[in-house]
């Protein structure tokens, strides 16, 4: 809900001041965007449980404009997460996973008035990824347990939203709504406890798209 207000309110301020011309997208102009976070948290309650959490996600995104109304972009994307469990009756689980993606596609841009315009993307993605889950149990060994995925895919998304120029440099992006259009994905899932191994092999796809808001705030370097 903070997200969708303050999304709101930027937008609010942007048609305020949208009377003041400061750039425009136009062919030729190439840009750049750019996000990084990382966060961690460590809880710990009276029974000496202790949970620990660790995530960060990078993604940077090249694009030209081949007309005023159209760019070309490239995106390259890593995620990566990880929980650790700690008990105190010796019972501990690890779970991480990490996944790279490489996307291209198009944009379309029309201006509305001003510095604000509206935009469309369209755009397919290549990803890899794995995913692991380590089960330690002191108490009963029976239960350990080490389950390893590794995945990979392509995907067709949609999304759109609002682009408005605070500088003749520099844009804010705002993205509103995002749709996954068509996914497949292949996994295989190897498992290992002390009484016996196994291996899942997957093949998964979707063509049933869905529409989802997606708020937030993007800067974008234009020159």
């Amino acid at each position: 809900m903070k997200t969708l207000q303050f999304s709101l309110l930027v937008i609010s301020i942007c048609l305020l001041f949208n009377f003041y011309s400061f750039g425009q997208y136009s062919e030729g102009k190439k840009y750049l965007e750019g996000s990084f976070n990382i966060g961690t948290t460590r809880l710990k309650d009276y029974n000496q449980n202790q949970k620990d959490d660790l995530s960060s996600t990078l993604n940077v995104t090249y694009g030209k404009f081949i007309s005023k109304s159209k760019a070309r972009f490239w995106t390259l994307g890593f995620t990566q997460s990880s929980t650790d469990y700690r008990f105190a009756t010796t019972y501990s689980t690890n779970n991480s996973n990490y996944k790279f993606s490489l996307g291209v596609g198009n944009e379309y841009y029309k201006q509305i008035f001003g510095n604000l315009g509206i935009y469309g993307r369209l755009q397919g993605n290549l990803y890899a990824g794995n995913t692991s889950q380590t089960i330690y149990d002191d108490f009963r060994p029976s239960n350990n347990e080490d389950t390893n995925t590794f995945s990979t895919g392509v995907t067709l998304e949609g999304s759109g939203g609002v682009s408005y120029f605070v500088s003749k440099k520099l844009a804010l992006v705002v993205p509103i709504v995002s749709s996954n259009l068509f996914g497949l994905d292949f996994s295989q899932t190897n498992s290992e406890t002390m009484m016996s191994t196994s291996r899942i092999i997957q093949i998964r796809y979707n063509i049933s798209p869905t529409i989802y808001l997606n708020l937030g705030i993007g800067i974008r370097y234009v020159f």
